[in-house]
């Protein structure tokens, strides 16, 4: 990479980078920045132009080698952030931004109508297992939602609900008849 490159950055695209290689959105540098998220997007468009690259984690790496992976992390957040009172032992803690391996694949993603199937370099794949066997209701209670059931589960979901409203009306009709039937003696 030719230093003259890094050396057409803009002090905003630098500071952009840095935010991006220590894995913050777009949404996240905006108000560190004091800017718009869009207008963080068009800083790094244009740096992975000046520097040739096809993402922006391959920009934010590259500035990061040249500037020595020992670079001054970004500035704290301007507003104090509450520290957790008590964190999860299924919560992972974060990686360091100097472990993290180049992005396995850039550019178009594609979506197959599966959830699961595709992640975007920010996202981290993980699996949800309930405790107890408790089953899944297709309500939005608690953390759950409609969204959470596999096609299995809400097929055996349909079929109970029409189960049950078909009890419900038979228990309806018959005590409507039940009625009629006191009433004309």
């Amino acid at each position: 990479m030719s230093p003259n490159r890094i050396a057409r950055l803009t002090e905003q695209q630098r500071i952009c980078l840095r935010h991006v290689f220590a894995h913050k959105t777009s949404k996240e540098i905006a108000p560190l920045l004091g800017i718009e998220p869009g207008s963080v997007d068009q800083h790094i468009k244009t740096a992975m132009r000046t520097l040739g690259v096809g993402d922006r984690r391959s920009a934010a790496r590259l500035l990061a080698e040249h500037e020595g992976l020992a670079a001054a992390p970004p500035p704290p957040p301007a507003a104090p952030v509450q520290p957790l009172v008590y964190q999860s032992p299924d919560v992972a803690t974060r990686l360091d931004p100097a472990m993290m391996g180049p992005p396995i694949e850039s550019g178009p993603q594609r979506h197959f109508g599966l959830p699961g199937d595709t992640m975007r370099e920010e996202q981290a794949g993980f699996s949800f297992v309930r405790p107890g066997g408790a089953p899944t209701l297709p309500l939005p209670i608690g953390n759950n939602r409609p969204s959470d059931l596999n096609w299995v589960l809400r097929l055996v979901w349909i079929v109970a609900i029409a189960i049950g409203v078909a009890v419900a009306f038979g228990g309806l009709v018959s005590g409507v008849e039940a009625l009629v039937r006191l009433t004309r003696h």
